[in-house]
């Protein structure tokens, strides 16, 4: 079976809920949406505080574990 390429299935399922795009993502965490995009599909690394951001910033309710459980399956 071929693993999946969706990276941050909660997250993204989250963004899906409130409206939130990769745009306005980046412009949180301080990248340009193509580097937000490949961080968000596991091209380019993902560093804790952006995670921080993004939780603290758009998801307040939840928590990191939920929203990037593939950083933790390993």
């Amino acid at each position: 079976m071929r693993p999946t390429s969706i990276r941050f299935e909660n997250l993204r399922a989250e963004m899906a809920r409130n409206q939130i795009t990769i745009k306005k993502m980046a412009n949180e965490v301080g990248v340009n949406r193509d580097t937000m995009s490949g961080k968000l599909s596991g091209k380019r690394p993902l560093y804790l505080n952006e995670a921080f951001i993004i939780n603290r910033t758009f998801f307040p309710n939840k928590d990191i574990p939920y929203l990037f459980k593939e950083l933790l399956d390993n």
